[in-house]
């Protein structure tokens, strides 16, 4: 059943605090069937894993290049890990 299943890893970097960048992760994340996780980071990044099939991964971290209306991305680095089962998606304080 997993072995169509992936996880990614990614880092996103720019205005991406402060814009309501995690809460539009979660919605846009769940709209594309995927689980995971997103938090902040201290250096003003924002880090998020999430796991699903590797189509939606795709158009997931294409909608990430774009964020919410009042981010600014400048720079994504996508990581594939070992899959890992998630219940849901999760935002991370």
């Amino acid at each position: 059943m997993t072995n169509n299943l992936l996880n990614f890893h990614l880092k996103i970097y720019g205005k991406v605090q402060g814009v309501g960048f995690r809460a539009w992760t979660k919605k846009t994340a769940e709209s594309f069937f995927l689980t995971g996780w997103v938090k902040n980071c201290d250096d003003k990044s924002v880090e998020c894993e999430v796991s699903g099939k590797r189509e939606n991964i795709d158009f997931f971290v294409n909608a990430c290049k774009k964020g919410p209306m009042f981010a600014s991305v400048k720079k994504i680095q996508k990581k594939e890990e070992f899959f890992k089962k998630f219940k849901n998606f999760s935002i991370y304080y």
